[in-house]
């Protein structure tokens, strides 16, 4: 219910995961992020721009933690992913609101008569909490780009045509290099995590209990969520940087078979979907050189999908693509990155398909619809990376500039012509952006390019942030408050980091080394990539999570109760011992019992038996750190926060830290509505016009 009046009428909070107020700082002292300047100026931040962060420093708990000011002991999304109860190797993705045990402050403000949109919240936003009217939820089941498990078809491609090719195909993760010049049969995938994704019918069993709590009236997310991956080397997060793209190459060949191919055209072939799908394409001649590709849905047809100019990035491309219930309308962002003056050679980028028609995940539908109508489809996002310029740049960086603009459109429409006055609001563009580049950041062994011209990278990036930021900006005037923040940032470590935590699944790693976990053995003693649960005394779940192998509470528990404490305290011994080989440093920064972990949010009856962070050193780049771990190239991994608007002190500087579970509080009482129930935050009074 409204409590009082509050100090402001409407309220947008501005998510924007993965800031970094450090690097923002910086940026905003350097003049390129005016906007952010302006906010800052006219509203109330930090001077070092720091929200006090909670952990895990990843995307769902933070962000469950932002709705509800709860911190994950209490809200119950404790990691990127949970672990099936009983099952040490299974685990599933938090993003759903089946997992949190708290009251959002959607909830909240809903309740209390303010029509309120929740826009793309990977933290307990979907399936919608209440069914009051008021509440108004679009996706929320991912991060990354809108409608990542709705409206995504396939995965995107580099495509490459080639007179030094005589054979063609697609080779999945064929190159994270978008300057491809050989055979076909030259390609080979490139080089990822040793990891193990177990195939059983224990995944088969748990699916419809999984499903049970996502599946919402006719609206179905369609992203398969439990995992078993094992790593058993190595790291999926540290190697994002090193990303392969699946590659497409053809030959080329003059045009056979056409409709109404152009005269001096060139014929060459683009695969999709892991070769399953075909379109052919021409390489088209101006004033004697070749500067243009027409692709084509078939070549019976006369005209093409769409034409492609030479270094020009297209939006929206259409197509069509086969689903299981038939043909979808598709759009893709490509661009036509070279072509030879000849027509010899040329190499494209494509995004994943975005379906145009997909509304699940938008609630009500009738949202998806009128959005659509007005700004198109949502647009695709990327993975691209391999310290390649161009496939960063031009393209990636590209795509996140069009979401932003997006995003903010739609937005921007909802609260200016369909009565809403309260917004939660995620854009993943910077996490997503800088996981392309964040560990060359500073120079290594396997830096392409300097880390001067990574940074450009990374300012290109806070750059069309910080146009994201202003375009909401004049909101002010119009009697809105807006809170700025982030989930947590990115780090580039000092180090390399160790075999230690990736946030995917099962971690060999370091708990083998030291004994407690242990790999079966073939016939010659040698051992294989497979766990033996009858020696198996603790495994590491996840960045941040030991649990021990309980009788009585595992499947294949071998651990006496009565020897757990025990087992813990020599566990958490041997992590504060352990050194890196090459610097010979700790690599461990905590290691705490569960019931320890408490003080700092991270405890309690849904978390592990022992809980580690890593040292800032050794992070991946977030996900396993103290939130205040501070890294190379004016990085950290802490969150952001600022504010501007009505019921926001002028020109304050904030001397006390805000902490993340502040900020669902701190809207609450602008608007005059209740605190969430189970919230642990309290206002950030300091930075409120009349004092409490």
């Amino acid at each position: 219910m409204l409590r009082s009046k509050g100090l402001t009428e409407k309220i947008l909070l501005l998510g924007i995961d993965g800031m970094d107020p450090r690097f923002s700082k910086k940026m905003v002292d350097e003049g390129k992020m005016p906007h952010l300047k302006k906010m800052i100026e006219q509203g109330a931040a930090r001077e070092d721009l720091m929200l006090l962060g909670g952990m895990p420093t990843i995307t769902p708990p933070m962000w469950a933690t932002l709705a509800t000011g709860a911190y994950p002991m209490t809200h119950g999304i404790i990691d990127y992913s949970i672990r099936v109860p009983g099952e040490l190797d299974m685990t599933q993705e938090a993003f759903y609101s089946k997992f949190l045990k708290a009251e959002p402050l959607w909830d909240v403000t809903a309740k209390a008569g303010k029509k309120t949109l929740v826009w793309h919240w990977p933290g307990g936003a979907w399936p919608p909490t209440t069914d009051n009217p008021n509440l108004m939820v679009v996706d929320g089941t991912s991060p990354g780009g809108m409608g990542n498990t709705t409206h995504k078809r396939d995965e995107e491609v580099l495509i490459v045509a080639t007179t030094k090719t005589t054979s063609g195909g697609f080779m999945p993760y064929g190159s994270n290099n978008s300057h491809i010049d050989c055979d076909f049969s030259e390609l080979r995938p490139q080089a990822r995590a040793m990891t193990m994704n177990l195939k059983d019918e224990r995944i088969a069993e748990y699916y419809p209990e999984y499903l049970e709590g996502i599946v919402f009236q006719d609206y179905v997310p369609s992203k398969f969520s439990i995992r078993n991956a094992i790593f058993f080397k190595d790291s999926n997060m540290f190697h994002l940087a090193d990303w392969a793209l699946h590659v497409s190459m053809s030959p080329i060949s003059e045009p056979t078979d056409w409709a109404n191919a152009p005269e001096d055209a060139k014929e060459f072939t683009i695969y999709y979907m892991y070769g399953k799908i075909q379109k052919p394409a021409l390489i088209l001649q101006h004033n004697g050189k070749y500067d243009q590709v027409a692709v084509y849905g078939s070549k019976a047809d006369k005209e093409p999908l769409f034409v492609l100019n030479e270094d020009e990035y297209t939006p929206n491309c259409p197509d069509t693509l086969p689903t299981k219930d038939g043909l979808v309308n598709v759009v893709r962002n490509m661009r036509l990155l070279e072509v030879a003056p000849d027509g010899s050679y040329l190499r494209m980028w494509a995004s994943c398909a975005n379906d145009c028609d997909n509304s699940d995940c938008w609630y009500p539908r009738w949202i998806f619809d009128k959005v659509k109508a007005k700004f198109g489809p949502p647009p695709a996002t990327s993975m691209a990376a391999g310290q390649d310029a161009d496939l960063i740049l031009k393209c990636g960086q590209e795509q996140w500039k069009q979401a932003a603009k997006w995003q903010s459109d739609c937005m921007k429409y909802m609260m200016t012509n369909e009565g809403v006055e309260v917004v939660f609001s995620h854009f993943h563009g910077p996490d997503m952006a800088g996981h392309s580049y964040m560990k060359y950041l500073k120079d290594r062994d396997t830096s392409k390019v300097g880390e001067a011209e990574v940074r450009k990278w990374a300012e290109n990036t806070y750059m069309w942030t910080d146009e994201y930021i202003g375009s909401f900006l004049p909101l002010v005037d119009e009697g809105w408050t807006i809170l700025l923040f982030s989930d947590h940032s990115l780090i580039c470590p000092e180090n390399e980091p160790n075999d230690i935590a990736d946030n995917s699944g099962i971690n060999v790693g370091i708990m083998k080394e030291l004994g407690y976990t242990v790999l079966k053995k073939d016939e010659n003693g040698n051992e294989i990539e497979e766990i033996d649960w009858s020696k198996t005394r603790a495994i590491q779940t996840r960045a941040n999570s030991i649990y021990i192998n309980l009788k009585g509470r595992e499947k294949r528990g071998i651990v006496d109760p009565a020897d757990k404490y025990e087992l813990e305290e020599q566990i958490i011994t041997d992590l504060y011992g352990y050194r890196d080989k090459k610097t010979g440093k700790r690599v461990v920064s905590v290691a705490l019992h569960n019931k320890d972990a408490v003080l700092l949010g991270m405890g309690g009856e849904y978390a592990a038996d022992i809980i580690i962070l890593v040292h800032e050193n050794y992070n991946f780049d977030h996900g396993e750190s103290l939130s205040t771990a501070t890294g190379h190239n004016d990085t950290s991994v802490g969150p952001i926060f600022a504010a501007v608007g009505p019921g926001v002190k002028k020109g304050h500087v904030i001397n006390q830290y805000v902490r993340e579970v502040d900020v669902a509080p701190t809207a609450a009482v602008l608007l005059g509505v209740d605190i969430p129930a189970q919230c642990e935050g309290a206002p950030a009074y300091q930075i409120l016009t009349e004092k409490m």
